[in-house]
C-alpha cells in the first residue's frame, strides 16, 4: 500500500512539472532572528521548475525562497524581493544584521526572498581550461578574440552536460516569480526589483499586470534598455573630475582629472605594464598584460560603486607616476573575468536584445568615447555568437502600466542613470521617483531613510512626490603615502 501511494505521488509532482507547474519541497517552518532580537517567523523551502518552460522534458532546478511573515497584525500585500545580477537573496533572512535591515518593510507586509534561477548553479559557470589569456586586459580586440572562444568553448559544454542556457531569459524569470506566488497562494502581490531585479519585475508586470499591487524598482533599466549607451561612463568620468576639481587636496596635484584619464589610457596603450597575479583557479602566479582596456574595464566596474570611487583618483594618480600596485590589485579583482563564462548571466542579456536604433547609438558613441565599448563587454561579442531565443514575451516594447511604482535611483549610478529611469518613467503613469544624492548602484538601497521611511510609506499607500534625498559624503584616500579606507592599499 505505501509504495502504491509512493507511486502515485511521484506520479503526480511529474505530471505537474513536465505541464509546467512548480512545485514546492523541503518546506520547513523557522524563525529568524534580527540583532534588536526581535523573533520573526518564516518557512524555508524550494521551488522545482523546468529549466525552460518550452522543454519540459529538460533539467529541473531547485530555487530556495525565504517567506518572512510580518509583525503587523494587518499587513498590506506580500512583497516579493528580485535581486540583481542572477543573485541569491535568501541569506539576508539568515544573516540577523541583514534581517534587521529590513523590519520597516516587515511592519508593513510579508516579505519573500526568491533566489534567481542558476543562483549558486556551478554547472554554469564555464571554466576557461585553454590558454592562460595573458594579453586578455591590453585591447577591446584582444577581450573580444578571448571571449568569442570561450563563448563557443562554453555552448559546447553546456549542450553536452544537458544545461539549457535558453531558460534563463526574463520570460522564465517571471514566470518564477508567478509561479512562486502562486504556491504560496497570494491573490495579488507587490515586488522589489533591484537592478536586473527590476527588469524582471517590469517583465512580471507585463506577464501579470493582474496580480501586482505596487512596485518598487532601484537602479532600474527597462528590459529595452540592457545593452548601455558608451556615453554613461564617459558622463561618469565627468562626474568624478568635478568631485576632485572640488577637493583642494586632490585638485593641487590633479588639476584636470579628465586629461589624467586620457593621459593615462594613452601610456598605457603606447607601454602596456605586465603584472603578477594569482590565478584563482590555480593559485599560481601568472604575468598578465594590462593595456588602456584593463583600466577601461576597472573604470566600467568600479567607478559607480561609493565604495570604491573613493580610491579611483588615487589608482589613476598612481598608475600615471608608473607605480602598479594599486592596478595590481583592482585587476586581480576582475581577473575572473577573463577565465569563466556565466551562462545564466550571458543568456539573460542576450535574450533582452535591444533595437536597431539603440543599437546603432551605442556602435556611434563607442567609435568615439576613449573607452570603447567597455559598458557593453561582454555582451556586444558575445551577441552574435550565443543561442537564439524565442520568447513570447516582447523584451523591446516599452513599458506602459498604471500600477503603482517607486523609482529609486543613484545620482552616482552610471549604469541605469537618472536620464535613463526617466525615460522609463514616461509608460508609468502611477509613479514616483526618488533620487539618492552621492549614491551608486547599489548604495541607492542602502540608504536609511530609503529604508526606514520612504519605502514603508510606498508599501503603506501613502501619496508621495517625487524628491531627492542624501546618502553620504564621498571621502577621496590621499594620492601619495600611508591611508587606510580602501583594500587595495591597506
Amino acid at each position: 500500500m505505501k509504495s502504491l501511494f509512493l507511486t502515485t505521488l511521484i506520479i503526480h509532482v511529474l505530471s505537474k512539472l513536465c505541464s509546467g507547474q512548480a512545485i514546492l519541497v523541503n518546506m520547513e517552518n523557522k524563525t529568524y532572528e534580527t540583532t534588536k532580537n526581535i523573533t520573526i517567523n518564516g518557512q524555508v523551502g524550494y521551488m522545482v521548475v523546468p529549466e525552460n518552460r518550452n522543454n519540459p522534458s529538460g533539467r529541473k532546478i531547485k530555487l530556495k525562497y525565504i517567506h518572512l511573515k510580518s509583525i503587523s497584525e494587518s499587513p498590506g500585500s506580500p512583497l516579493i524581493y528580485l535581486e540583481g545580477g542572477g543573485d541569491a537573496s535568501t541569506w539576508q533572512a539568515e544573516d540577523p544584521e541583514e534581517l534587521t535591515f529590513w523590519l520597516k518593510a516587515l511592519e508593513v507586509s510579508d516579505l519573500i526572498f526568491l533566489d534567481q534561477r542558476g543562483a549558486g548553479d556551478d554547472s554554469l559557470a564555464y571554466i576557461w581550461t585553454g590558454e592562460f589569456p595573458s594579453k586578455f586586459f591590453i585591447s577591446e580586440q584582444y577581450a573580444n578574440a578571448h571571449y568569442k572562444r570561450m563563448t563557443e568553448a562554453g555552448l559546447f559544454y553546456y549542450a553536452e552536460q544537458g544545461i539549457d542556457v535558453k531558460g534563463y531569459d526574463l520570460e522564465e524569470f517571471a514566470k518564477d516569480v508567478n509561479d512562486l506566488a502562486n504556491a504560496l497562494r497570494f491573490d495579488i502581490y507587490s515586488i522589489y526589483g533591484f537592478s536586473f531585479g527590476s527588469q524582471i519585475g517590469m517583465s512580471t508586470m507585463k506577464l501579470y499586470p493582474e496580480r501586482i499591487d505596487k512596485a518598487i524598482l532601484a537602479g532600474s533599466d527597462a528590459p529595452n534598455q540592457a545593452f548601455n549607451y558608451p556615453r554613461y561612463l564617459d558622463i561618469q568620468i565627468d562626474k568624478l573630475a568635478s568631485m576632485v576639481a572640488q577637493d583642494e587636496k586632490l585638485s593641487a596635484k590633479i588639476p584636470d582629472f579628465n586629461g589624467l584619464v586620457t593621459a593615462v589610457m594613452q601610456q598605457l596603450r603606447q607601454n602596456p605594464v605586465q603584472i603578477t597575479l594569482k590565478n584563482p583557479l590555480t593559485g599560481n602566479d601568472v604575468d598578465v598584460d594590462i593595456g588602456p582596456f584593463g583600466l577601461a574595464l576597472i573604470l566600467r566596474m568600479e567607478s559607480d560603486d561609493t565604495d570604491d570611487i573613493p580610491a579611483l583618483p588615487r589608482l589613476i594618480y598612481s598608475i600615471a607616476k608608473e607605480d602598479y600596485s594599486m592596478l595590481t590589485w583592482f585587476v586581480q579583482k576582475r581577473l575572473v573575468w577573463a577565465l569563466a563564462l556565466p551562462g545564466n548571466g550571458i543568456n539573460q542579456q542576450i535574450a533582452s536584445g535591444t533595437t536597431v536604433a539603440r543599437w546603432m547609438q551605442i556602435e556611434k558613441e563607442a567609435e568615439i568615447s576613449p573607452f570603447g565599448n567597455v559598458v557593453n563587454f561582454p555582451f556586444a561579442i558575445t551577441r552574435d555568437n550565443w543561442v537564439e531565443h524565442d520568447i513570447v514575451l516582447n523584451t523591446l516594447e516599452p513599458m506602459n502600466t498604471n500600477i503603482p511604482t517607486l523609482f529609486i535611483t543613484g545620482t552616482l549610478d552610471y549604469r541605469t542613470p537618472v536620464e535613463q529611469v526617466e525615460e522609463t518613467m514616461k509608460g508609468f503613469s502611477n509613479a514616483v521617483h526618488v533620487q539618492v544624492e552621492n549614491a551608486g548602484h547599489a548604495q541607492a538601497i542602502w540608504d536609511m531613510e530609503i529604508n526606514n521611511e520612504i519605502i514603508p510609506a510606498f508599501l503603506a499607500g501613502r501619496k508621495m512626490k517625487n524628491r531627492k534625498v542624501y546618502y553620504t559624503d564621498i571621502k577621496f584616500l590621499p594620492l601619495e603615502g600611508p591611508a587606510k579606507g580602501h583594500p587595495s592599499i591597506n
